[in-house]
């Protein structure tokens, strides 16, 4: 009797992870809630944004042997074997320098392991594994990314929200590290019925508006480094 091959399902928390000027390096877990072996490869991404706010996404490449490029993010291990049910371990870490916010996206794919691509496996382990995920129909799984601020040295929070507009809410970012407006949702003045919450980035510089609704009640958390405030409005 053959039993099916499932497929590995990774999940990795918190979809950002900031590096706060008292850390130099941070610990995520991954999780597997499959009920195969997840094989995940890390892959890293410098975010640049332009004035204009165009983002533009440059891979990172590995580092080889020990060598050390002190002004990039490190993240260890770069590969990943999950039981089913279990979890790893990464190390998200930047030794360089820290006069100004830089930001890079993490991301966290189960791939098909294949000879001599960092797994450790021998050829027919390889071989069984691709053979049940491939028979079983198994070409693409889903990952997942993280985005990584690393805040500067001395992190200036100021911001600025406009409230007296019948339509929105103005949040000006009049700092010198990224704010985060969590779990904003707009609700009943009772505050039993809500739409989806929704999250959003205001980097440096930077103004972002929220809908208000007549009747309606807009909450949201705004989050500067390590300190959260509730806000009703």
């Amino acid at each position: 009797m053959s039993v099916a091959f499932a497929l590995p399902e990774i999940g990795i928390g918190s979809m950002y992870d900031t590096l706060t000027p008292d850390k130099q390096s941070i610990a995520k877990r991954i999780y597997n809630t499959g009920t195969s072996t997840a094989f995940v490869r890390v892959d890293m991404l410098e975010v640049n944004i332009d004035k204009s706010g165009k983002v533009v996404e440059l891979p990172l490449k590995e580092l080889s042997g020990n060598s050390l490029q002190k002004d990039r993010l490190i993240v260890t291990p770069l590969r990943m074997i999950i039981p089913p049910g279990g979890f790893q371990s990464v190390r998200i870490m930047w030794p360089g320098d820290r006069s100004v916010e830089k930001y890079y996206r993490v991301r966290f794919i189960p791939v098909l392991p294949k000879t001599d691509d960092g797994f450790g496996l021998s050829n027919k382990e390889v071989d069984d594994y691709r053979k049940k995920a491939l028979s079983a129909g198994l070409n693409v799984l889903s990952g997942y990314g993280t985005l990584v601020i690393v805040l500067p040295t001395k992190p200036v929070f100021s911001t600025q929200i406009e409230s007296s507009s019948p339509s929105a809410i103005r949040v000006t970012n009049k700092g010198t590290a990224t704010i985060v407006l969590e779990n904003i949702r707009n609700c009943t003045s009772a505050g039993t019925e809500c739409n989806s919450a929704k999250r959003l980035f205001i980097l440096p510089g930077k103004t972002k508006e929220i809908d208000k609704s007549k009747g309606r009640t807009t909450l949201f958390t705004l989050i500067e480094g390590e300190n959260q405030k509730k806000l009703r409005f």
